[in-house]
């Protein structure tokens, strides 16, 4: 069985489990939405957010949306 952080990176994340894993505050991954360093994706009436995305983040890189 895979660790946590060994998902595979086309898997969508719930708001609460993206501040989980980085160890931040919901409000936290809003700004990180507003600043367009994490997308969201709509999936019919709930927020996901990328895996990938997430890992570049723990990882200390910035996912850059404007490019």
């Amino acid at each position: 069985m895979k660790g946590p952080d060994q998902l595979p990176d086309d898997r969508l994340l719930r708001k609460k489990e993206v501040a989980e894993r980085l160890a931040c505050s919901l409000r936290t991954v809003d700004r990180l939405v507003n600043a367009g360093r994490l997308t969201r994706v709509k999936v019919l009436s709930g927020i996901r957010f990328r895996f990938s995305q997430v890992r570049l983040l723990m990882n200390g890189g910035q996912y850059d949306l404007q490019s």
